[in-house]
């Protein structure tokens, strides 16, 4: 059954904000992950100025095909195998991606800004 429409394909988009969130919390499930880490401090100096106080921490871009690549910050808990960690984090991020968004990110890159206890 097709309902009336004005468009026949209408387009659906996904704000950057989004994305970012999805890869934080699926970072967040990885055991051995602290926290999502730091915002570059430029970013923080430009933002405070505005009065802008929640600076995202995930960095997500698109190339001009729409591919997804996605820089993500992380702390690490100590004592925990930072490669493994990463790895994990990665594909988890990948995995949210594609579950929830049916594309796979071109690129899923971790940063790891510490550790902590």
């Amino acid at each position: 059954m097709r309902t009336n429409s004005k468009t026949d394909n209408p387009a659906v988009k996904i704000h950057k904000n989004v994305i970012a969130s999805i890869a934080a919390r699926a970072a967040m499930e990885i055991e051995g992950v602290q926290q999502i880490g730091r915002s570059p401090i430029a970013a923080i100096d430009i933002r405070g100025l505005l009065g802008i106080k929640n600076v995202p921490r995930v960095k997500v871009d698109f190339n001009k095909n729409d591919e997804i690549k996605i820089e993500i910050p992380l702390i690490v808990k100590y004592g925990y195998n930072i490669p493994v960690i990463a790895e994990s984090a990665q594909e988890n991020i990948r995995q949210a991606i594609e579950k929830m968004l049916d594309k796979t990110p071109r690129e899923v890159n971790i940063n790891i800004q510490g550790i902590e206890q």
